[in-house]
């Protein structure tokens, strides 16, 4: 697997930007934490949205953009449950690399972020990968439980983004 990242990174130079994140992720962190990986980059999701306070769930596209996770769009949303479609280049490149890669980082984060936004106890479920409008795509369900509270509730104070300007985009 490991010279496959190296090869389907770095054959399209478009793409070179995400190889360090992919060693990084996919190759050194499997090798520290073994089997038990999935279920701490799950954890280690949440410690993220902990630190890394969203607002919206538009805030939370923009901060899986700016992260490189991919494309996030919230597809259905309801008292129980808000679905979650991450789609992109980043989710290609790790499909491609690895067919049963697992995007549990991105699901801890949604769950906590989301857990945080609403104040109910919340947990994401990620489904097995599908096609949707062509494009690869991972449905994430983060699933609420109206009747748990947080049991430390918290007044939500949302970090501000920092955008691109006009000016900062190149034009190619």
């Amino acid at each position: 697997m490991d010279t496959q990242i190296y090869t389907n990174y770095l054959t399209d130079p478009n793409n070179s930007g995400l190889f360090g994140q992919a060693l990084l992720r996919d190759v050194i962190l499997t090798d520290i934490l073994g089997p038990d990986a999935s279920n701490i980059a799950y954890w280690e999701g949440k410690q993220l949205a902990r630190r890394f306070k969203l607002g919206s769930a538009s805030d939370i596209a923009v901060f899986f953009a700016q992260a490189q996770f991919g494309t996030l769009s919230l597809t259905k949303q309801s008292a129980t449950q808000w679905q979650f479609e991450l789609t992109g280049k980043p989710v290609e490149l790790r499909v491609a690399t690895d067919s049963k890669t697992a995007f549990t980082l991105e699901a801890g984060f949604l769950a906590a972020t989301v857990e945080q936004m609403i104040g109910v106890v919340a947990e994401t479920e990620v489904a097995p990968l599908t096609r949707s409008r062509k494009a690869l795509a991972i449905t994430m369900t983060v699933h609420l439980d109206p009747k748990d509270p947080v049991s430390d509730p918290q007044e939500l104070i949302p970090m501000k983004l920092i955008l691109p300007t006009q000016d900062s985009k190149t034009t190619e």
